[in-house]
């Protein structure tokens, strides 16, 4: 899906940099930003906020536009910040390596660790996916429409 502006993150965690450098005990809007450039959350919700160890809830303690924070009151000069950026929460992303096993996939997905099947049939809507020693015993159909790849 095209987006106008930033593309969503997604499940990616930002540590904000510091904005209490900022502080004044009257400025209430202040850039987010990570390693000096800045962060784009999608709502208020997409963050975790906290001045001088307090949570601050979203919408009622803050705004986001842009990569912009306001705040409805202004932090002290005394306060500390520190803030996390969440990525998409909507969508999983990739997984880390190794963390997806046979039980978490579909009832279609075959898992077979360097042995021989027996006559092999990947219907037109099936896709499969070899890796490593591999070997069939009779027939290996793939139906036109049907992807297998061997690695």
């Amino acid at each position: 899906m095209p987006y106008i502006g930033q593309e969503p993150l997604t499940g990616r965690y930002i540590v904000c940099d510091d904005l209490a450098v900022s502080f004044d005990g009257s400025t209430t809007t202040f850039t987010l930003q990570t390693g000096g450039q800045n962060i784009y959350p999608q709502t208020e919700q997409n963050c975790i906020i906290s001045i001088s160890g307090i949570y601050q809830y979203p919408v009622d303690a803050y705004t986001i536009s842009g990569s912009s924070i306001t705040f409805t009151s202004a932090p002290l000069a005394t306060d500390t910040f520190s803030g996390v950026v969440l990525g998409d929460v909507l969508s999983i992303g990739t997984p880390t390596d190794s963390s997806v096993n046979s039980e978490a996939l579909g009832t279609t997905f075959y898992v077979v660790n360097q042995q021989t099947m027996s006559n092999v049939s990947i219907e037109a809507s099936e896709n499969g996916m070899v890796a490593g020693p591999f070997s069939v015993t009779g027939t290996l159909s793939i139906a036109s429409g049907a992807t297998f790849v061997i690695v």
